[in-house]
């Protein structure tokens, strides 16, 4: 079976999404920058530099980078408006891709463990997104919609 071009669009976003708060979590917390290198440090990789200047030199990279994934996001996700036979099913898509994806960043990047609530939550959030597309006629809703507008 062959995804969509929109599908993938919008699994596409949801993932520049989930890449966009990863690097605005080592752009706005130096913290996190830091202890990278100081372990690099500690293994003798780095010896003469210092940890303070090549901070601050990923800290703007990495600002950088947020609004460089933001911008892919958001074009992605118009594009995949395009190709989806509704804004509801982007939608739903994209939010579903970026919670699994911020999930899995967040575990394997930054070490964070994930509660039952978080998951809870996170499932009734795509549960609620795919009722309110279920209510809006599906497939039917939006030939309705495009019937409307002259296409």
């Amino acid at each position: 079976m062959l995804l969509s071009a929109g599908f993938t669009l919008s699994i596409c976003a949801g993932l520049c999404a989930a890449l966009a708060s990863c690097v605005a979590k080592l752009a706005m917390s130096g913290e996190e920058i830091q202890s990278m290198c100081q372990e690099i440090i500690q293994n003798d990789l780095l010896l003469l530099w210092d940890c303070t200047k090549i901070s601050y030199v990923l800290r703007a990279i990495s600002f950088l980078s947020m609004f460089l994934f933001n911008g892919l996001m958001w074009t992605l996700f118009v594009k995949s408006l395009q190709y989806c036979q509704s804004s509801v099913q982007a939608t739903i898509t994209n939010s579903s891709a970026n919670f699994f994806f911020t999930a899995l960043f967040g575990r394997f990047l930054f070490g964070e463990m994930l509660s039952m609530k978080w998951w809870c939550g996170a499932s009734l959030i795509i549960l609620g997104l795919l009722l309110i597309h279920k209510g809006s006629g599906g497939e039917e809703g939006t030939a309705k919609h495009d019937a409307k507008k002259g296409r």
